[in-house]
């Protein structure tokens, strides 16, 4: 997968994100057939990565101008991690997945699409 899209929204008081695009490497593939396959929940693993949650349970700090206390879920490893959420100030959004510390992390970075 080379890169893909996510839509935030608000929803049980927290906010989250699911996939609504990514572009696979392998063009024969549709994106509508891509399964979560590494899920360590087997009831898990037959549904379908477009459309699906990967960020919950987000909370906005105003102190720190940042969403924090969430959980991204990695669907290509199937593992999930904490994470943090902020605009920086070319308006980019970025999503930091972490273990345990924020320096143990991989950050990925959004453009707000038109």
């Amino acid at each position: 997968m080379k890169c893909h899209r996510q839509t935030p929204y608000y929803g049980y008081n927290n906010y989250l994100a699911k996939i609504i695009w990514f572009q696979l490497d392998d063009h024969s593939r549709s994106i509508n057939t891509v399964l979560d396959e590494k899920n360590p929940d087997p009831n898990l693993r037959t549904r379908k990565w477009l459309g699906m949650e990967v960020l919950r349970k987000l909370k906005y700090n105003a102190d720190e101008n940042e969403w924090e206390g969430g959980i991204i879920y990695d669907a290509k490893h199937g593992k999930e991690w904490n994470s943090i959420v902020w605009i920086n100030s070319q308006g980019l959004l970025k999503v930091k997945g972490y273990w345990l510390f924020r320096w143990i992390s991989q950050t990925l970075t959004f453009k707000k699409v038109e």
